[in-house]
């Protein structure tokens, strides 16, 4: 008994302040969660971003083998999401569309995770303050987030992943833990999110340099530092080192795609259009396709607060069937000069809204934008030698370079595959790990003003609840798979 209660304790520990229950915090947990339980249980897990090419991969894991592109067009992506699924389809004869249900709730305890460790994280670089509150809201105010942890892929696992990573470099660096165990666990999180999507790869750089700045900057820990680096480096190359050494093998690049990409790397693989084109009057009446093509800033901002693509909020109905079908052909139906009878979408209605939730969602992403500038601008050397950083100037340095490389590795891969006509792969989904980190930049700049005026601070958080609010139906899926039983 006494075990149990030190373990509910331990779990309690950081939605309090000095022994008091944080009410706003834990309600703000448990509002996030729900919206993402609800989603578990109502969205067709039929309908997502190549959807039926993930149902696939799972199925053919179920058989204990390695997928290939026969199999499914995702065979390059890491195992990791539908192993779970994969096992209790194998053990029980479950159908591939329950197994998909069950990945679902899964993506549910991931989110529990997550979010359970942004308050830990909070509370580590900053105890007794609001951080850990202004980052939850930041995250939870995101319709992208409920938007990824409705479907069944690789990136929900990825973003727990990262959580992980940074937590366990922030208990290292922060508190000089140098042990074995967050070592193991530290790097474990590093390949398992290896393992869970390449874009994991992106987080590797902000780690081991955080590491090596540890190292210069504090003789005494060399060995330590070091020592922790040899144990990283291992276990990524056991954890994950496997999976992308058989992409070697068997499709001669560890970087083996669906689609065939350039040969060399040049910003002309992709149009001007693509790097400035704003399409401004779409943007704020009609962020849906085909309306931003292969325009990067509008549609991947489109894809953060809203559903550019159609497979969340934007729906077409087959009603033959009936069924949903997926974005692309809710926008083949549109374009012909007489749309079937059978028919159904709620593509005039929802793109208006989506363009309304566009422009107020201006308001928090100026919010980030100026997190990041600050925490930038707080690193400028003022006469002072780069290794005579504070612990917390450290924290944000490993923060910018892990968005920062995540950033330009994925304009890499938009660059070396692009999509001229469309842009299909501009999905902030494929960078949802960045967003947590994000939170955190937020939350010290909301820290600062905080220090400065807490009405100014209040009537910020405010702003954010409105946006919450109106953005709310961006948050829940329209695809209720119940809707057919």
């Amino acid at each position: 008994m006494s075990s149990l209660k030190k373990m509910t304790a331990r779990l309690k520990q950081p939605f309090q302040t000095e022994d008091h229950l944080e009410v706003k915090l834990l309600l703000v947990f448990l509002v996030i969660n729900l919206i993402v339980l609800v989603n578990a249980l109502l969205h067709d897990p039929l309908i997502g971003y190549d959807a039926l090419q993930h149902l696939d991969y799972l199925e053919t894991l179920s058989h204990f083998r390695l997928v290939t592109p026969e199999d499914s067009a995702e065979f390059f992506s890491p195992p990791v999401p539908y192993a779970l699924p994969a096992l209790l389809m194998s053990l029980t004869g479950m159908k591939i569309f329950w197994a998909a249900k069950a990945a679902q709730l899964l993506n549910f305890v991931l989110s529990l995770g997550v979010t359970y460790f942004v308050i830990k994280i909070g509370q580590l670089l900053q105890p007794g303050t609001s951080l850990k509150f202004s980052a939850l809201v930041f995250v939870g105010i995101l319709p992208v987030y409920y938007k990824t942890f409705s479907q069944v892929r690789g990136e929900p696992y990825l973003v727990f992943f990262a959580i992980l990573i940074l937590y366990y470099t922030l208990v290292i660096i922060l508190n000089k833990q140098y042990t074995l165990r967050n070592a193991l666990l530290l790097g474990l999180a590093l390949g398992l999110s290896a393992l869970s999507r390449q874009w994991g790869i992106f987080l590797f750089p902000g780690v081991f340099l955080v590491f090596a700045a540890e190292w210069i900057r504090f003789p005494r820990l060399r060995i330590k530092a070091a020592r922790t680096m040899l144990i990283l480096l291992a276990l990524i190359l056991v954890v994950s080192g496997w999976f992308y050494a058989t992409l070697q093998v068997r499709y001669g690049s560890i970087r083996a795609f669906n689609r065939s990409g350039r040969e060399t790397f040049s910003l002309k693989n992709q149009s001007k259009e693509f790097y400035l084109g704003l399409n401004l009057r779409e943007f704020v009446s009609q962020p849906v396709r085909p309306h931003l093509p292969n325009l990067f800033f509008p549609l991947f901002y489109s894809e953060i607060w809203g559903d550019y693509w159609g497979y969340f909020t934007l729906y077409g109905v087959d009603t033959r069937g009936p069924e949903y079908i997926n974005g692309y052909y809710i926008q083949q139906n549109l374009e012909e000069e007489n749309p079937p009878a059978w028919f159904e979408t709620n593509y005039e209605q929802i793109q208006g809204y989506l363009g309304r939730v566009n422009l107020v969602s201006l308001f928090p992403s100026a919010l980030a934008l100026l997190s990041l500038a600050a925490a930038a601008s707080d690193l400028l050397p003022r006469g002072k030698k780069i290794w005579k950083i504070s612990l917390r100037q450290e924290v944000n340095v490993f923060l910018l370079l892990s968005i920062g490389v995540t950033m330009v590795g994925y304009m890499w891969f938009l660059i070396m595959y692009p999509n001229r006509g469309k842009g299909d792969t501009i999905k902030a989904t494929y960078a949802l790990q960045i967003f947590p980190y994000l939170a955190f930049l937020v939350g010290d700049l909301l820290q600062k003003v905080e220090r400065k005026s807490h009405l100014v601070y209040w009537l910020i958080m405010a702003g954010l609840g409105l946006v919450f609010l109106h953005n709310l139906p961006a948050s829940f899926t329209h695809h209720h798979f119940l809707r057919f039983l």
